[in-house]
């Protein structure tokens, strides 16, 4: 896998196409994508390889609405009553200019020509605009490092309860850590991608060169090539990885920080990752379809970028963190959780990153990471991205979740610009803001 989060975190934009309603509440498939035949479904697995397969054009998007018939997985059961999406499109946000590398465009219109395969738009928990132009409604597709805020929303959901503490070093309650780099680190910096292992995805080589630490991180998981030096158990790998900086100094985005975090969570409750995102989150969250993780041939889950969900149901996970998702007595993010993403993060570590586009959202600079999100703005908007196109903003002070998939050309590795898109409609003006007081818990 070549994620480049400096593309992948910074350089996606936002929505999506106009929809057609069949019935009340079911989107249908835009005219022109009805699914693969079964001649084309055979090219593409005569096709793929280890090595090509997130390469880009026709073959990379198979495969990502097809991971079960190339990878293993575990399934992220739902379970319980479906929360529904009512269905209120708006013309004027099918219709609201945006400025692209295409010019400046209506949103449906850049969703048909960009490259962008499903989005979809809720606004007071009701779809405002819905698209699938190179995607079925009902297709799972891989979030790639959108997979990311699965593991830091477990983790947040075990410290409201109290079984951890972000303040305690990571090997406190994983001893398996305590030999290597991880000595001494606090989950809170593993949470924001400051551990400061040497295990980066920004230098050069790291998804092609064997010789790279990263390579070997996905080799051990089998998205990538496995060579003589490869550690068939990612655990023991991951275990004895070193440190090449003080943890909490500089926001430097690596994903064997998120595989510690479910490894953390799995250690503290029991229970295998996929279990605990089907309990703790998909179910409670009343999603539609049960969701994929990839996994190691040992088991392990690759849990930086393996999880495969519906458009619909990766916009429930964002409405989570809004209003109409938080209602009630019992919601899945607290109001702890939410002030710790918007208010709590450590702008000096995100302004350290080595990396300066990883400081820019459509020209305007975010405060801070953390918790594993991409970025979070000053009006307390967030946002996730991942390789290829994949993306979730959320405005819980607009009620507002943007949620898209994508993959890019071949041999680009140019991805659409929704991230951008997305920050752009949620200050059009077309989303009025939710009052301070319906924004917290009663």
């Amino acid at each position: 896998m070549k994620y480049a989060p400096a593309r992948a975190t910074c350089m996606q934009a936002l929505l999506a196409a106009v929809l057609t309603i069949a019935c009340a509440g079911t989107p249908a498939a835009d005219e022109g994508f009805r699914g693969y035949s079964l001649e084309e479904a055979t090219r593409f697995r005569n096709d793929w390889t280890i090595d090509n397969w997130d390469d880009g054009g026709a073959l990379m998007r198979y495969v990502f609405l097809n991971m079960p018939e190339f990878f293993n997985h575990s399934l992220i059961h739902r379970g319980g009553s479906v929360r529904e999406l009512p269905v209120k499109l708006r013309t004027e946000v099918a219709a609201g200019v945006t400025d692209t590398r295409e010019g400046r465009l209506p949103l449906a219109a850049y969703v048909r020509k960009a490259n962008v395969n499903g989005v979809i738009v809720l606004h007071r928990g009701a779809v405002v605009f819905e698209s699938y132009p190179r995607m079925r409604p009902h297709d799972t597709h891989l979030l790639m490092s959108v997979s990311k805020v699965l593991a830091s929303t477990l983790i947040a959901l075990l410290e409201d309860r109290g079984l951890v503490d972000t303040k305690r070093t990571v090997d406190s309650y994983l001893p398996e850590l305590g030999r290597a780099g991880w000595q001494g680190v606090p989950v809170i910096d593993i949470l924001d991608m400051a551990s400061g292992i040497g295990c980066l995805e920004l230098e050069e080589g790291a998804y092609e060169n064997p010789e790279r630490c990263y390579y070997q991180y996905e080799a051990s998981l089998g998205w990538q090539r496995a060579t003589a030096a490869t550690v068939a158990s990612t655990h023991d790998f991951i275990a004895g990885l070193p440190s090449h900086r003080p943890s909490g100094k500089v926001y430097e985005y690596t994903s064997p920080d998120t595989f510690v975090l479910s490894w953390l969570a799995e250690q503290v409750t029991g229970r295998t990752y996929a279990e605990l995102l089907s309990q703790e989150i998909w179910q409670k969250m009343g999603a539609e379809s049960d969701a994929l993780i990839s996994t190691s041939r040992q088991g392990a889950p690759v849990v930086h970028g393996g999880v495969s969900t519906t458009l619909r149901d990766l916009a429930r996970l964002g409405l989570l963190f809004t209003p109409s998702g938080r209602k009630g007595t019992d919601p899945v993010v607290s109001d702890v959780y939410l002030q710790k993403i918007q208010h709590q993060g450590r702008a000096e570590i995100f302004r350290a990153a080595p990396d300066s586009k990883l400081s820019r959202l459509n020209g305007e600079a975010p405060l801070y990471n953390t918790y594993q999100w991409d970025f979070v703005m000053a009006d307390g908007d967030f946002y996730k991205g991942g390789y290829g196109g994949q993306g979730l903003y959320v405005s819980p002070s607009r009620d507002l979740v943007v949620a898209y998939f994508g993959t890019f050309d071949q041999g680009a590795e140019d991805n659409n610009q929704m991230a951008s898109v997305a920050r752009q409609l949620a200050r059009s003006g077309l989303f009025k803001p939710v009052p301070p007081a319906a924004r917290t818990i009663r």
